[in-house]
């Protein structure tokens, strides 16, 4: 048999940037569209203060006419932390990476007299958008690093970045929120583990990711994995003790950067001071009942008396009624049902994967199992059972103790596993495969070209797996999932509805 040379690493002749870039340009036309033409829907949830004193700026109405579909939601919060730091106890609950970076451009592009053109807000969403599109170019060119190297097939890695570029939850990629940027951080931090878990430069991503997102601290479980499995693999004295202190290096850098931010929470809301805030911002508070930095009472706060003051559960708790079987309630069945194809997916996924090499997961993926048994494993085999495992996890932690319906877009910014049992479905050993190779292979004899039986995932073209016409129910109803919930919940979110 001749093997044909595999594709070229492009998406029916498009690059991953230029693919990545069209998905959310496509999601900021689509909400700019159903945003003019939809009637807002008055949700009841925080809204950022003003000042409505402040003069509109040349380039406000632009903006808010171009992206205002887009600042909605958790979008309030992040702005309104860029622009003016942790001002009220409930936005403790949004990690301070993805402001911090918005304050720093921000305030960088104020001396040079931007401001003067557009407010500072709506720089703040713009600047957002911007970010997001750079950090989701980034999430999808490290997610195929990683998927080529974990699944071992180059055709399977595209059209998994393929599908994340249209992922149920992209709307979340693109307005001002930290998926993309989280995205970009995680993907980077598990392929670094792969190649060289013992890296001093692994702690910028996993130290960026622990302060991006509160999950971020799932990413530490693939530092350590990896560095079990490099002990295994080269044990000797020399090599634990230099892999152990290099670790141990690492988790101290990590825990240090974590730990300021903490502090810095501590100092604002554990004691009484004054801060300078505006007055639109502490009407607003006195107006919503809301706990503001420096107001520290002994009714309030009370994580501040904890042996180990962390903020993030009390808020989520206290703010959010987030909690242990808290949202098991019949009212929430329409969020546990926007949930149900993430999770079934991921699910049963990892039931398969283990179901299928049991001894392999029982064994950790540490040892190997007899050599005929290693040698018929394929690549995602052996390097999966730790994604496998994460994606598990992410899953039953949401189920149990989050808003179910953030399921979604947790999995889509967190998990590669998602995308990568999607793409199994269009590069399986399945029939369809099968009926495009038939297909394939009588054109060639038609047309008499020689050695038509080839590899098959190199003989067929994307444009050949992604014909909607060939597919068969369940790839069809994988395609309609990953984009009517892109267009289903640009549409949502831009008008201030419910989505994931």
């Amino acid at each position: 048999m001749t093997e044909l040379p595999p594709s070229s690493g492009s998406f029916l002749h498009i690059s991953i940037t230029k693919l990545a870039v069209g998905s959310r340009l496509f999601v900021i036309l689509l909400q700019l569209v159903a945003n003019q033409l939809l009637p807002d829907h008055e949700a009841g949830v925080f809204v950022a203060p003003r000042d409505k004193t402040a003069p509109e700026r040349p380039l406000d109405g632009l903006v808010r006419f171009t992206l205002g579909g887009l600042d909605r939601w958790d979008a309030q919060y992040f702005l309104h932390v860029a622009e003016h730091g942790y001002t009220y106890e409930n936005t403790l609950a949004f990690f301070p990476l993805f402001p911090f970076i918005l304050k720093i451009v921000s305030s960088a592009l104020s001396s040079y007299e931007v401001v003067t053109f557009v407010s500072y807000r709506e720089l703040s969403l713009l600047l957002a958008v911007l970010l997001n599109v750079v950090c989701f170019v980034g999430a999808a060119k490290a997610l195929y690093r990683l998927s080529k190297h974990v699944l071992g097939s180059q055709k399977k890695a595209e059209i998994a970045v393929l599908l994340f570029c249209f992922n149920p939850a992209s709307i979340f990629f693109t307005a001002p929120y930290t998926e993309s940027l989280y995205a970009w951080l995680s993907f980077a931090v598990m392929y670094q583990c792969m190649e060289e878990v013992t890296s001093l430069f692994l702690t910028i991503p996993l130290s960026l990711s622990i302060l991006c997102r509160s999950n971020g601290m799932f990413n530490i479980g693939f530092v350590l994995y990896f560095a079990v499995r490099r002990i295994v693999a080269q044990y000797n004295f020399h090599n634990v003790i230099c892999i152990c202190s290099r670790l141990f290096s690492m988790l101290i850098i990590v825990l240090f950067h974590y730990g300021i931010a903490q502090v810095y929470i501590y100092y604002l809301f554990c004691f009484v001071q004054k801060f300078n805030f505006p007055d639109h911002v502490r009407e607003y508070a006195a107006e919503h009942g809301l706990l503001m930095a420096g107001n520290k009472s002994d009714e309030s706060s009370p994580w501040c008396a904890n042996l180990l003051p962390l903020s993030y559960s009390y808020v989520q708790s206290h703010y959010w009624n987030v909690g242990f079987l808290r949202y098991y309630e019949l009212k929430q069945l329409p969020n546990f049902l926007l949930a149900l194809p993430a999770v079934y997916l991921t699910l049963t996924s990892c039931y398969r994967y283990l179901c299928e090499h049991w001894d392999y997961a029982a064994r950790l993926g540490l040892f190997r199992l007899n050599k005929k048994h290693h040698k018929l494993m394929r690549p995602y085999d052996r390097f999966a059972l730790v994604f496998v495992v994460h994606a598990l996890v992410l899953t039953v932690f949401s189920l149990l103790l989050v808003h179910v319906q953030v399921t979604t877009r947790l999995l889509c910014a967190a998990s590669p596993v998602l995308y990568w049992c999607a793409a199994e479905y269009f590069t399986g050993e399945r029939t369809f495969i099968k009926r495009q190779v038939i297909r394939k292979l009588s054109k060639q004899v038609k047309d008499g070209e020689e050695n038509s039986c080839t590899h098959v995932l190199n003989h067929i073209e994307l444009s050949d797996l992604l014909d909607f016409r060939w597919m068969n129910g369940q790839q069809q109803a994988i395609l309609v999932y990953f984009f009517g919930y892109t267009v289903l919940g640009t549409i949502l979110f831009s008008n201030f509805y419910p989505w994931t």
